[in-house]
């Protein structure tokens, strides 16, 4: 029978496809069983969902299936504990310091996080689905949050389809400081925004890159602006649950998510991927708490008659919350007004009581989760921050 000595051995040959070092190396292994002909080895990766996760998965059983008497590996995955992962950066960086990785080589997804700097909490807006109105969402509660007093910024992450600079009606290109330092764009309520199209000289032209170049832009488009102090920073992630939603999550100092989605089943299927994608990768990184659910275009009141009319379906935005086990943070109507003010760039000038009340929700549930803001618990809803 093979002993664990020998299993370990073979695993030395298995190398992190992004550090190009031996999971050995890096004590990605935890545990190694054998029973008979069989093996079951433990494998811990930075970040849950990990892309690299069958990569690895196969790479172990290839190299453990090797040694004779073994006929059958088990791989099973699991997720480092921040202190394991704290651990894994001075490993790597002693790595890198003996010359065993590339100069230069990045540190791993989820272990270089950026700092926050004056930024008090970010926040991402999230769907697993396209065209429920994530970057609207964003902007009214930007706005919103701002009539309150706050200070507020707005990170467009959607590299490919951007549409915040559009619905406040701003203009590149960003100003940069003598020191090279890139200041955002800032709308009349002085919220600080930062989009491509922003950056782009013609606003009509695609954006046409691959995946990690748009890793890359948005760690940029946070590291690089001079957001100064702000007391929430809004990402206005894309949809989906590829590349770049984990860099959100992997690589921005994120410490909420609000979850967006309308009343059509189908929405909410997708929208299910996102939660749970959430729930996953939240499980490492204790800081980021999901804030809540938010239910866009719920229903359209008639000019006519005044009569609701629920246009998707039934509301089913609390249902959806209370089954996934997060908050509902409210329902959002449609309104023709809202798209009428996005087009002609004037989103800060729309108003309405209901939205003041999802608001209000959220601010709740942040000042519940995130770092505190002082006087924000304390104050009355209508009273503003001084701070």
């Amino acid at each position: 029978m093979v002993s664990k000595d020998e299993v370990m051995r073979a695993l030395k040959d298995v190398i992190d496809p992004e550090l190009h070092i031996s999971i050995v190396n890096l004590q990605m292994v935890k545990s190694v069983d054998v029973q008979g002909d069989t093996v079951k080895v433990q494998v811990a990766l930075t970040v849950g969902g990990c892309p690299l996760s069958e990569t690895i998965s196969k790479d172990v059983e290839t190299a453990v299936k090797r040694l004779d008497g073994v006929k059958t590996v088990n791989v099973e995955t699991t997720v480092m504990t921040k202190q394991e992962l704290e651990q894994l950066r001075n490993k790597i960086q002693t790595q890198m310091t003996q010359g065993h990785a590339k100069p230069g080589q990045p540190m791993p997804p989820g272990i270089n996080r950026l700092e926050r700097k004056g930024i008090r909490n970010v926040v991402a807006i999230m769907s697993g689905k396209g065209g429920v109105g994530k970057s609207f969402v964003t902007a009214f509660l930007a706005v919103q949050l701002t009539r309150l007093g706050y200070k507020v910024g707005i990170l467009d992450a959607d590299i490919t389809g951007p549409s915040i600079a559009k619905m406040f009606g701003l203009k590149g290109p960003l100003h940069v400081t003598p020191e090279k330092r890139v200041l955002p764009a800032t709308t009349k309520l002085g919220i600080k925004v930062v989009s491509m199209n922003l950056v782009l000289e013609e606003p009509q032209m695609p954006v046409i890159v691959r995946g990690p170049i748009i890793n890359s832009v948005i760690r940029q488009m946070f590291q690089d602006i001079e957001w100064g102090d702000l007391h929430f920073l809004l990402v206005d992630a894309p949809p989906g649950t590829g590349d770049a939603p984990l860099t959100i999550f992997q690589s921005l100092p994120l410490q909420g998510v609000i979850i967006v989605t309308t009343p059509q089943d189908l929405a909410l299927m997708v929208v299910n991927k996102a939660i749970n994608m959430a729930k996953i990768l939240s499980q490492q990184l204790a800081e980021v708490k999901l804030l809540g659910l938010i239910e866009n275009m719920s229903y359209a009141i008639c000019p006519h008659c005044g009569e609701k009319m629920e246009i998707f379906g039934r509301s089913k935005g609390a249902d959806a919350a209370k089954k996934a086990g997060i908050p509902f943070l409210g329902s959002v109507p449609m309104d023709p007004d809202i798209a009428r003010l996005a087009d002609e760039g004037k989103i800060e000038d729309y108003s309405n009581p209901l939205f003041e009340e999802v608001t209000k929700a959220v601010r709740l549930n942040a000042s519940k989760l995130l770092e505190p803001i002082p006087g924000a618990m304390p104050i009355a809803w209508s009273e503003h921050k001084s701070d």
